[in-house]
């Protein structure tokens, strides 16, 4: 080879952008047919080789969790959450808030509920495996996020986890779950954020 070809520029690392080919793909997948997906429908939807599947990942089930945990990590990725620590406190749940509820807005919950039930059904170790990668992942940062601010005196929480739960309950509620059976349509940006807004001011009232 002269060395005269393209060079490759200083974007994303190819063997990144492979594994987050293999991802998306997958991420389809689960989505149109759930714990029926192939390795072999993966591989040929992102256009690589079965071997490199196997290059990135043991086998289908650590593939399918990590597939969750890159869905739960558009809610907050490891790197947001260690900078969210320590910042103002309504702001980043405001921002939390915002980012759970646009996860939850896009008509895709009811289908990522019904992968982990039918790995329950299957794989009883596997649906819990997803569960903490994903939904159980969103409520422990929560959680962590509320402890902190308990333990620095901005707010009186008992319970955390407990607290957890019913902001994300607030936030959630019975649009969401319309927007989910497609009862109404998804929220607009500014619907999100003020329902957002509203749940964490909901949390002051009854924790500040």
């Amino acid at each position: 080879m002269n060395g005269n070809g393209p060079k490759r520029g200083r974007g994303r690392p190819r063997k990144l952008e492979c594994r987050e080919t293999l991802l998306e793909a997958g991420r389809d997948l689960l989505l149109s047919h759930g714990l029926r997906m192939t390795v072999d429908a993966v591989a040929l939807r992102a256009k690589v080789a079965k071997t490199t599947f196997y290059t990135y990942f043991q086998d289908k089930e650590a593939f399918i969790e990590a597939v969750m945990l890159r869905e739960s990590a558009r809610t907050m990725s490891d790197e947001e959450y260690r900078a969210a620590i320590g910042g103002d406190l309504r702001e980043v749940l405001v921002g939390f808030g915002v980012r759970y509820l646009s996860f939850a807005n896009e008509n895709r919950l009811a289908a990522w509920d019904r992968v982990i039930t039918s790995a329950n059904d299957l794989y009883p170790e596997l649906a819990a495996r997803l569960y903490e990668a994903g939904p159980g992942r969103v409520y422990t940062m929560l959680a962590e996020i509320l402890r902190q601010a308990a333990q620095g005196g901005t707010l009186r929480i008992p319970d955390t986890m407990a607290a957890a739960e019913e902001l994300a309950g607030i936030w959630y509620g019975h649009t969401i779950l319309r927007v989910n059976l497609k009862i109404r349509c998804p929220l607009s940006a500014g619907e999100i954020r003020q329902r957002a807004e509203r749940g964490v001011d909901l949390l002051y009232r009854l924790y500040g």
